[in-house]
């Protein structure tokens, strides 16, 4: 019974290779989505059921966030208590307690400085596992979003018993030909029909355990990796080009730590130039071995955030 959410064998429901409907066969990691279920799925039916809601605590840290901030904690608080919702405020210009209910963390920092990140939101990771059954950390433009076969991310995180899991990173990508600029106040997905797979976004977001990342949270420090291909983190960094332009401007004004600058990370950050931005936003995935090639979203998504 504990497992009876995964997706089961059969001919509506497995495709070719082993794959579901909604699965794209080109995923680098397509070959390894079965074996992923199979193992989570023996997991979940030899767990004992847990009932009611486990706790969880969710992390981010903002830097003038006016657009991201609101849609990240609309689609977050359908799950989250506001006291259960820790955002490191550094130095915003305006009041972003404004935008919603959460627990405002000061956190004064003059640069675009990402060890000192990572290492602020591990240090609170590690305390809030302690208190906490599971613990979620994203950045303000990520939603990690389980396939609607999964049911809802409170549902998964109720039912989530492992150390950590890596999501199936997917970017959304504005097709400025067809698609009007986004409207704000309507679901996101009701606007875009179109995203990319980039496995730099299979981040290890959910947690029971202390983490460690490397600057970016792109993966693990220890390199493990344990996916779940039926939980999305979707990157909403391109999902309008005009409003990425406009915060790729606000971010190139910041200064960066030398150590960012002697790397170039999140170099892409700051691509504002039309030409340049224009080849990066459409040709450019930010990450080696990831090209942008473009799959309808499928319609089971609609609507979701």
């Amino acid at each position: 019974m504990a497992a009876t959410w995964l997706p089961k064998s059969g001919p509506q429901a497995v495709c070719e290779g082993g794959l579901l409907e909604d699965d794209s066969a080109e995923h680098p990691l397509a070959p390894w989505f079965e074996q992923a279920r199979q193992r989570r799925r023996q997991r979940q039916d030899a767990a004992p059921v847990r009932p009611g809601q486990r706790t969880r605590a969710l992390i981010t840290i903002v830097h003038n966030e006016p657009v991201f901030l609101p849609i990240w904690l609309r689609y977050y608080s359908r799950f989250f208590a506001p006291g259960d919702i820790y955002v490191f405020d550094n130095e915003s210009s305006d009041d972003i307690e404004r935008l919603g209910a959460f627990v405002r963390i000061p956190a004064a920092h003059d640069r675009v400085d990402h060890e000192w990140m990572v290492q602020t939101i591990e240090r609170l990771q590690h305390e809030l596992v302690q208190r906490y059954d599971v613990v979620l950390v994203t950045d303000v433009d990520e939603l990690v979003v389980p396939h609607p076969r999964a049911g809802t991310l409170g549902e998964y995180l109720d039912r989530f018993d492992e150390e950590w899991v890596n999501c199936l990173g997917y970017e959304l990508l504005h097709m400025r030909d067809s698609e009007p600029p986004l409207d704000l106040e309507r679901p996101i997905t009701e606007q875009r029909h179109w995203w990319f797979a980039n496995g730099a976004y299979d981040k290890p977001a959910i947690a029971t355990a202390p983490m460690s990342w490397p600057p970016g949270f792109h993966r693990r420090a220890d390199f493990q990796y344990n996916l779940d291909p039926d939980l999305r983190m979707v990157h909403l960094h391109r999902m309008d080009y005009d409003l990425c332009r406009e915060r790729h401007r606000t971010r190139s004004r910041r200064s960066w730590d030398e150590h960012d600058e002697r790397e170039q990370w999140a170099i892409h950050n700051r691509i504002t130039e039309d030409q340049h931005f224009r080849s990066w936003f459409y040709e450019d995935s930010g990450f080696e071995n990831w090209e942008i090639r473009p799959e309808r979203i499928p319609p089971a998504w609609r609507g979701l955030f």
